[in-house]
């Protein structure tokens, strides 16, 4: 931070490190404008966050003392990460529920929580207080919140002129008052708790109330320290974060065909598997198995393909996926016409399903500057060349690179 955001700047290509990763987030997120040493902090502080490095955000909160605001906890997507979760593009709410009995830690019954749902990750609970996961209370624990609490103070990020002058994101607005000079912003890419630094006295803090504009520039290309998922391998957890780890699918092997020869495949099947259920806008995708393990596609053709599931994809027909036994090919089968190539193996069939669900968020909803489709396509020919062309992957694709979360 003494060096300030310009010389940063100028290092940051020969850099690495959680340094990089923090400021290039923060600088995709607010962007360039010039700002106080201590506001820049608040960035930094956001991003950090943001990202999971919590070592670094206690660094700059010690570093600057003085910051005009600071995240308590953030469930958010970064800018240019590509995640399952969060994702509340379309339909969310977000409730406050207190507990009804006077003790916290009676009963099981903890502080307030708050009630997290949307569209694509149902129902989350997290401890408003931390950010920390919580199961759903128990019935007659706990009551929605009826009114907001009363903070005295200035609002953080208030839209009115008189207001303090605060960088911030142009969809922070509305916030939810928390009490105690915390507030809770939510929108299509997650959720944040701010809270309020000590209030300057109004002559040392400048006027003009939130300020989005270079937010809206959409500047700086954010810089990760970890791989991409795509040079990453499949494991079970990862498919668990992704799908919801009840909807995944795994066989045992002494229930697996005899037919089924395709060791990669058998392995696929048994430590990572395949989910229930897949869905993306108007596309969805059923399992056509259980823990029974897959069948012959046609009644009788003991060589034949095995039935892995079925796409549907609004009114169009569907489309039976089937796996050929001894190579591990990927086929799709329309109507009664004999089956097409569709992935070479299953586990590009399953990342490129996973990379739907990771990228839909960015496809429906992107930051300023950030490309989202773009990004899903590349990362689409780097798993699968030449895929997109396919006729049933066009159609798969078309959900989130088309059609809006709604399906139009």
């Amino acid at each position: 931070m003494a060096a300030g955001p310009a010389r940063v700047r100028e290092r940051v290509p020969a850099a690495g490190g959680v340094g990089r990763e923090v400021f290039t987030q923060a600088e995709a997120v607010f962007g360039r404008a010039r700002v106080s040493r201590a506001e820049f902090a608040s960035w930094l502080h956001f991003a950090a966050k943001v990202l999971g490095r919590e070592a670094y955000a206690e660094l700059t909160a010690a570093a600057e003392p003085g910051m005009p605001w600071r995240t308590v906890w953030a469930w958010w997507r970064p800018v240019g990460a590509h995640r399952a979760e969060p994702n509340l593009s379309g339909d969310w709410s977000v409730d406050v529920h207190d507990p009804v009995t006077d003790g916290a830690g009676e009963d099981g019954v903890e502080g307030p929580l708050l009630k997290v749902w949307s569209l694509w990750t149902g129902d989350r609970w997290f401890d408003l207080a931390t950010g920390a996961l919580r199961p759903a209370p128990g019935a007659g624990t706990y009551a929605e919140r009826a009114d907001e609490a009363e903070d005295e103070g200035p609002a953080l990020f208030d839209g009115d002129e008189d207001g303090r002058r605060l960088v911030c994101p142009g969809t922070w607005e509305e916030p939810v008052h928390l009490g105690g000079g915390r507030f809770l912003f939510a929108e299509a890419r997650g959720l944040v708790v701010v809270e309020r630094g000590e209030v300057a006295p109004t002559a040392d803090r400048p006027a003009g109330g939130a300020d989005a504009g270079s937010w809206e520039e959409g500047v700086g290309e954010p810089w990760f320290l970890d791989p991409a998922p795509s040079a990453t391998p499949l494991d079970a957890a990862r498919l668990d974060a992704v799908f919801d780890g009840d909807t995944m699918v795994r066989v045992a092997p002494d229930r697996l065909p005899a037919a089924l020869t395709h060791a990669p495949t058998r392995e696929l099947l048994v430590g990572v598997g395949l989910p229930r259920h897949w869905a993306a806008g108007v596309t969805a995708f059923a399992l056509g198995y259980d823990e029974a393990g897959p069948e012959a596609d046609r009644e009788g053709e003991s060589a034949g393909p095995l039935h892995l599931g079925s796409f549907e994809h609004g009114f169009a027909s569907s489309v039976r996926v089937l796996v050929r036994p001894d190579t591990g090919e990927v086929l799709a089968r329309l109507g009664e016409g004999a089956p097409l190539p569709l992935a070479r193996d299953i586990e590009t069939f399953l990342r490129l399903l996973e990379a739907v669900r990771r990228y839909m968020g960015a496809c429906w909803d992107p930051y300023p500057g950030e490309d989202g489709i773009g990004d899903f396509l590349r990362e689409v020919e780097i798993l699968s060349p030449g895929s997109p062309e396919h006729e049933v992957w066009e159609q798969i694709f078309s959900a989130v690179t088309v059609l809006g979360v709604y399906g139009y």
